[in-house]
């Protein structure tokens, strides 16, 4: 399939970093929007990444407003000086029947292709149901292969281990770099996965934790408490130990330690930064390489951000506004937290190195980052010009 390139809308900045008292403006930004001449179109973000070239990859939907509507998944290549170069929009229905298309993760691998999963709701002969796929695209945008998951269930998490594409869901689906399915483990609904480097893999959702060995057979499962989301985070361990965050019902977070064994070591809960009923954000949970471990929770209105140690002991914990929809930690154990338009920077003792604010136009169900070297870039949906464009800053790491 060729590539679609559409226009590439540019503005002035509006959105500062502040560290050390400075205020720095990015290096660039950059909207994008896949509308033609009189559309009226809605970009919607989901991921970004960055490929061996130092090319950044931002991946999720393009919704066509109106009478046809009609939404598809939407890939776009800039390279680090933010230009564009290319972009693929592709209809997984190929208009034989309406279908909504997102992406909801992505990998890169080492030659530079893309893989993503996605979700589409598809109406068919009046009848409705959601179903999910994995597609390849490789380095110059074209589609190499795309294969359903499931024409009932959705998929919500990828992982690239040892060549093979690791997806859970409603099951966990293992494939090689062709598409191929290798493996299918049926299991209740998963949101996280975690592969280990002998390809035993760790599952996460609302009532379960486990592991299953790389054949697929389950090596230990831990029941969670009741009363969790599905919507589940896991960091994994050089020792096979794991860490699992959960957002409660009560609107509070729950993180646990799980032994290499499948028992449960300890667990705390901890409430938002301010009370909201509003736009709750997702448990986040990572580790570094000490195996410390930080946890990021959220609502619309607030954001807490929290250190252990591996054994569960709080080091730290910082509040501040806006909600975080995706957060990494550096080599040194920084924390990078993104979400709401806000961005922020935490040296490893929990103090603020830096942040940036952008105006409201922001969407806040949006925001990815990804670091290459001293390269750092945000990704959102912000509205432009009266229409929601994908967003995206490169900023320089000091």
């Amino acid at each position: 399939m060729k590539s679609k390139l559409s226009h590439l809308l540019i503005i002035l900045p509006f959105f500062l970093l502040t560290a050390c008292k400075t205020d720095i403006t990015p290096e660039w930004e950059r909207y994008y929007s896949q509308a033609q001449d009189d559309e009226s179109r809605v970009q919607w973000l989901s991921n970004i990444s960055v490929d061996s070239y130092g090319d950044i990859i931002s991946a999720g939907s393009t919704v066509l407003i109106g009478g046809n509507r009609q939404q598809n998944i939407l890939v776009v290549k800039h390279n680090d000086n933010g230009n564009i170069i290319w972009t693929t929009e592709y209809d997984i229905a190929q208009g034989a029947y309406r279908s909504d298309d997102k992406i909801t993760d992505m990998v890169v691998d080492g030659d530079d292709n893309i893989y993503v999963i996605g979700v589409r709701y598809i109406v068919e002969n009046e009848q409705q149901r959601y179903g999910s796929f994995i597609m390849k695209i490789d380095s110059y945008g074209d589609i190499n292969w795309i294969s359903e998951l499931s024409n009932q269930e959705d998929a919500r998490d990828l992982e690239i281990q040892n060549d093979q594409l690791y997806v859970t869901g409603f099951a966990t689906q293992i494939f090689d770099l062709n598409g191929q399915q290798l493996l299918k483990v049926d299991h209740n609904k998963a949101w996280d996965i975690e592969v280990d480097e002998s390809g035993n893999f760790y599952i996460a959702g609302s009532t379960k934790v486990e592991k299953y060995d790389a054949n697929g057979q389950l090596v230990w499962s831990n029941k969670q408490p009741t009363d969790l989301n599905l919507q589940a985070s896991l960091a994994l361990n050089q020792d096979g130990s794991v860490v699992v965050a959960h957002n409660h019902d009560d609107r509070s977070t729950r993180v646990a330690g799980i032994a290499s064994n499948g028992t449960t070591q300890w667990s705390k809960r901890y409430q938002p930064a301010q009370q909201s009923y509003g736009f709750p954000g997702p448990a986040l949970v990572k580790t570094d390489w000490r195996e410390d471990i930080f946890v990021s929770l959220s609502n619309d209105r607030g954001r807490r951000i929290v250190k252990l140690d591996d054994l569960g002991q709080q080091n730290w914990q910082v509040t501040s506004k806006g909600i975080v929809q995706d957060f990494l930690i550096g080599d040194n154990s920084e924390v990078y937290a993104v979400g709401g338009g806000i961005n922020e920077k935490y040296d490893t003792t929990g103090k603020l190195l830096g942040s940036t604010v952008q105006t409201a136009a922001t969407q806040i169900t949006t925001g990815s980052i990804a670091i290459n070297g001293d390269d750092m870039y945000v990704g959102y949906s912000a509205v432009n010009n009266g229409e929601i464009d994908f967003y995206l800053a490169k900023f320089i790491d000091e």
